[in-house]
């Protein structure tokens, strides 16, 4: 049982006694659905997704460190992250040289990060390849490598789900209501769900936003028609969300009907 609902079932004072009968009181609600349970595979698969996480992080952390230690001496990096290295190696000779060797194990940490970035790439995109849920969930736009398999990896039942509304309202992409009467008030969505999978699916959702704009009229799909419809009264950013709402009953319901994506 998830703890956050079973939390209300407790009286009093947190014991052990008390967080067993809470449980128990728990199990006997039919409302209450138990956490399905993830299998070796699946946990597998979400460590890769953290460690390729943890890494992006950490050279992030190393590239702002660089560009820190160089703007000190007035010297610039450009935004661009390609050939960054290259342009680092060049830059060192105008540093102090008392400073050149620690920019240098700098540089060589963004280099070691990189390539294990790319290892854990070219391992998931040969799972994904091996994977025939994750092929039909690449059909569809903005859901690439990456979204599909941390997909496959963080969700353990598709079929728990009666609707695409209840798996995106699940990963947090539906707006928190509070509500009392015939008076309906809708926020901001609740982020309540895996952080993770949400930010796949925004990131996907923006460049599904590239796309309706560079694409010519006739060659438009429905999806790219009403991101742009949406766009002409809402925010960019609200737009971004909307669309990863609409992406995620998209993967549902490619999942469930075991049918490749259809425009």
């Amino acid at each position: 049982m998830h703890p956050y609902y079973v939390r209300p079932y407790r009286r009093r004072n947190k014991t052990d006694s008390e967080d067993a009968d809470a449980l128990v009181r728990a199990n006997k609600d039919p409302h209450l659905r138990p956490v399905p349970t993830k299998s070796p595979e699946q946990q597998a698969l979400q460590g890769i997704h953290r460690a390729r996480l943890q890494l992006i992080k950490t050279r992030t952390q190393r590239i702002n460190l660089a560009r820190s230690l160089a703007t000190e001496y007035g010297v610039t990096l450009p935004r661009a992250t390609g050939g960054l290295s290259l342009k680092l190696t060049q830059l060192a000779e105008e540093l102090p040289k008392l400073l050149v060797p620690t920019f240098f194990s700098v540089i060589d940490d963004i280099d070691a990060a990189s390539r294990h970035i790319d290892q854990l790439d070219r391992k998931l995109n040969s799972i994904a390849r091996q994977s025939g849920i994750a092929m039909r969930l690449m059909t569809i736009p903005g859901v690439g490598t990456i979204t599909a398999t941390a997909l496959i990896a963080s969700v353990p039942d598709i079929h728990q789900f009666r609707k695409g509304r209840q798996f995106a309202a699940w990963l947090g992409i539906t707006p928190r209501e509070h509500s009392s009467g015939n008076t309906q008030r809708l926020g901001r969505i609740s982020k309540q769900g895996n952080e993770y999978l949400r930010t796949l699916l925004i990131h996907g959702s923006r460049s599904v936003m590239l796309q309706a704009y560079r694409r010519k009229p006739e060659e438009r799909d429905l999806i790219h028609h009403w991101i742009i419809n949406l766009e002409e009264r809402k925010h960019r950013n609200i737009v971004a969300v909307a669309t990863a709402n609409k992406l995620a009953r998209t993967v549902w319901a490619t999942w469930v009907s075991e049918k490749p994506y259809s425009p």
